[in-house]
């Protein structure tokens, strides 16, 4: 009896197991493909339409490093439960003018779930259509940008907190994050741009810094949304890597989000997305504070800049104290007094004859009927971080002596309130180094900004 009990034992178990297999495969199976594929883009059409207010898409056309295919466009949608979707943009694609259109969208079938916007969409086809793109050197005849229009859903949580969509097409990935409630798509979308463009302008007078913890990188050429980044001391060509970037709004906070994560030998986990913090006016890890994207140090960025053979300008409208205001003022009106107009200072490196460089204050003046005349003081600087340290030497001509005596002011505007120790600080942000602003070290109330000549549009992708 023992001998055959342990065989009908097993074959009870494999009787039973065999009978809970049936179940499972009468579950699986219960529902043609078609009805599960009917399901699933019910389901995914729903979460598309969850947010009332539609989505942010972080849209990247191509995986190319160059701009405008590599670069990255911020398009917002709607998508209604008549199956129409209202899609919004601003950028080179549609002349950097607000545009919107509406089409029809659905999600098919296809080997899984798929977003199309099966009708034309002026806003979302215009980078996928075969045209040749007009700002553009190159002819992209049939080509154009070569953008998706139709998007594998990767990734749609239950919550609709957010979406990954992948190009059907290109596979570059795409993120959809909600947009709250009472947001006006045109006035979002200006006030990203109008961020975009005070933090990144479009001349470019300093690198930005990103420090992965204690390791630093350049990152230059952001207006476009594609910067090369490469380690800081290291050569831009031979260490070059371009990383795209958007920034969206969520509430009242700018976030920076890279389109691939940065994954480095010495970083424990990526880095991939950052928020703009105000108060310290830099951009921050949002899953590690130790990584960082802020400004160049603004007196290193000055000194380099006189090094390059930079100027910096003092002018009559330049900001400053009430003291220096008052001092300009007195030069001013007596340059008047003798039918000359005083023009303001710049500041400059020059090297003299015996090839030596050094600094010079040159005053800029103009007799009437006559052209713009300067005359030059030699000064020596020392700087340590942000701040630097001036003093006066000596007038490099005669001329240069005799105007200190000729126009009451100028001696003491020249010897005593542009010398001494000075901390340098910003004006716009961290990132904007074109005015920079000056304060006595011994007395606050002793302070002037001086402006380094660049101007130019922005434009923003």
């Amino acid at each position: 009896m023992k001998k055959i009990f342990v065989p009908l034992a097993i074959m009870a178990v494999m009787t039973l197991a065999f009978t809970g297999c049936a179940g499972e495969e009468d579950d699986i199976f219960d529902k043609t493909a078609a009805e599960r594929l009917n399901e699933s883009s019910a389901k995914y059409s729903a979460r598309l339409e969850a947010q009332p207010n539609g989505w942010a898409m972080q849209y990247y056309p191509t995986y190319y490093d160059e701009s405008p295919f590599g670069s990255g466009y911020l398009i917002l949608m709607r998508f209604n439960k008549d199956f129409s979707v209202d899609v919004s943009m601003d950028n080179r694609f549609s002349n950097n003018i607000y545009a919107e259109a509406t089409s029809s969208w659905e999600v098919i079938k296809d080997n899984g779930p798929v977003l199309s916007f099966n009708t034309y969409n002026s806003c979302m086809h215009a980078f996928s259509d075969p045209e040749d793109i007009p700002w553009t050197e190159d002819n992209e005849q049939s080509e154009g940008c070569g953008g998706d229009y139709e998007f594998i859903i990767v990734d749609a949580p239950e919550d609709a907190s957010y979406m990954m969509l992948k190009g059907k097409k290109r596979n570059t990935y795409n993120l959809l994050t909600p947009i709250e409630v009472g947001v006006d798509y045109k006035e979002y979308l200006a006030d990203v741009k109008a961020f975009h463009n005070s933090i990144f302008p479009e001349v470019e007078l300093a690198s930005n810094l990103m420090y992965f913890g204690d390791s630093l990188y350049r990152m230059e050429g952001s207006n476009d949304g594609l910067p090369n980044v490469y380690p800081y001391a290291a050569d831009a060509v031979a260490n070059e890597f371009f990383n795209p970037f958007l920034i969206t709004k969520r509430g009242n906070d700018y976030y920076l989000r890279f389109r691939d994560k940065f994954e480095k030998e010495f970083m424990t986990g990526t880095l991939q997305e950052l928020r703009y913090d105000s108060i310290q006016d830099e951009f921050i890890g949002t899953d590690n504070p130790s990584w960082r994207i802020t400004g160049y140090p603004k007196g290193r960025f000055f000194e380099e800049r006189l090094l390059s053979n930079g100027q910096w300008q003092l002018n009559t409208n330049s900001n400053m104290s009430d003291k220096i205001k008052d001092q300009v003022t007195k030069v001013t009106a007596s340059f008047k007094k003798k039918n000359v107009t005083f023009k303001g200072m710049l500041l400059k490196r020059v090297v003299d004859k015996a090839g030596e460089p050094h600094l010079t204050w040159q005053v800029k003046y103009q007799e009437r009927g006559k052209g713009e005349t300067n005359v030059s003081y030699r000064y020596s600087m020392e700087r340590t971080d942000d701040q630097l340290t001036f003093a006066y030497l000596e007038p490099e001509t005669a001329a240069a002596g005799n105007l200190l005596t000729l126009f009451d002011g100028t001696e003491d505007l020249l010897k005593e309130m542009l010398v001494g120790q000075f901390t340098v600080s910003k004006v716009e942000n961290n990132f904007v180094l074109r005015v920079l602003k000056f304060t006595s070290t011994t007395d606050p109330d002793l302070w002037f900004e001086l402006t380094t000549p660049a101007t130019s549009s922005s434009v923003t992708p």
